[in-house]
């Protein structure tokens, strides 16, 4: 699919969301209204601002303005286009928080705070909403935080740490400043949930007796390739056995391959497109790339280019990556199942 921003405003393409009047020119490029510029990825900033990185020209080459291939925009002065026609506009990502209900301690493990140094543990005071870019329930009663960036988009660090245990009774994880239920994570790091889980065996669907799958491959129980035999039959024991063997491969390639944080959901998700189209095209992915980049709902958009066979697009992957997609951007997939 090809994307591109068509400006319907004369407006600044800027190197920051700040007000184009506050940048000096070498920060700012203007655009006459109807202008279209051919995009390789974009995502929504804050409320109002697009993010983008400019793709090629018609002859092939990288558009570039003033040696830059990324710009802010406002998002009214825009619109997306996909293969010439409008689509909406993307919705921003949910914002996590955490919010102190007490007086407590960030700490370095989830201990008794009293056994550790100064240098070990930070209070901070109840009423605190300090940004996530991911959390974890982790054993003892605790939550692992990861913190994110501040209103000035500065990395916010306690005595030079960034990750930081608090006490789960201690605080309320916000999502868009609504407080939202914790519970226990289902999966070990690094494993798909059970979120994930349900998705990938709905669609991979269970066969207890050896069939040729639609590209000709020998597969069996939960879409299992390796080892298997003309005639073969197992159990659904066996199938969940062949699954749980499988999953880890795959599971150690989205761990390898992604290099920014992940929630549980969005590393779910990932291993179960991984598992449909295989480490190799993971791997070479514009999903990949522009995960990497941190442009997560741009990245969370490619999950719907993988949604066609030999002969087109196949209605039944359409509805996997649909689901995949929501189950990455934390909604409810089971529409989709």
């Amino acid at each position: 699919m090809a994307y591109a921003v068509k400006t319907v405003l004369d407006t600044w393409l800027k190197s920051s969301t700040a007000q184009g009047s506050t940048l000096p020119d070498s920060q700012k490029q203007f655009v006459s209204a109807g202008t279209v510029l051919p995009l390789s990825g974009f995502e929504l900033v804050g409320s109002d601002h697009i993010k983008f990185t400019l793709g090629a020209d018609a002859q092939g080459k990288q558009i570039f303005f003033k040696g830059r291939n990324t710009w802010y925009v406002y998002l009214a002065a825009v619109q997306l286009l996909r293969n010439g026609q409008p689509i909406a506009a993307p919705k921003p990502a949910p914002v996590y928080t955490v919010q102190t209900v007490l007086d407590t301690w960030l700490k370095v493990s989830a201990v008794q705070g009293s056994t550790l140094s100064s240098e070990q543990k930070q209070l901070v005071s109840a009423g605190k909403i300090l940004p996530l870019s991911s959390y974890d329930w982790v054993e003892n009663d605790h939550i692992k935080l990861t913190f994110g960036l501040d209103a000035q988009g500065k990395q916010i660090f306690f005595k030079g740490r960034n990750t930081w245990y608090v006490y789960r009774p201690a605080v309320r994880i916000l999502k868009d400043g609504e407080a939202i239920a914790l519970t226990p994570s289902d999966a070990a790091p690094g494993q798909i949930n059970a979120r994930g889980l349900k998705l990938l065996k709905a669609f991979e669907g269970l066969r207890l007796d050896a069939y040729i799958d639609a590209v000709g491959v020998l597969t069996i129980g939960y879409g299992t390739t390796t080892g298997v035999s003309p005639g073969m039959r197992i159990t659904e024991a066996q199938a969940e056995s062949f699954l749980r063997r499988d999953l880890t491969r795959f599971e150690n390639a989205v761990s390898s391959l992604v290099k920014v944080a992940l929630n549980e959901d969005q590393f779910s998700a990932l291993v179960t497109f991984t598992y449909n189209i295989g480490e190799g095209a993971f791997a070479g992915s514009t999903l990949l790339g522009l995960l990497n980049q941190g442009a997560y709902q741009s990245a969370a958009d490619q999950f719907m280019r993988w949604n066609k066979g030999d002969r087109g697009e196949l209605p039944g992957l359409t509805r996997r990556r649909q689901a995949e997609r929501a189950l990455f951007l934390g909604q409810d997939f089971t529409a989709f199942l």
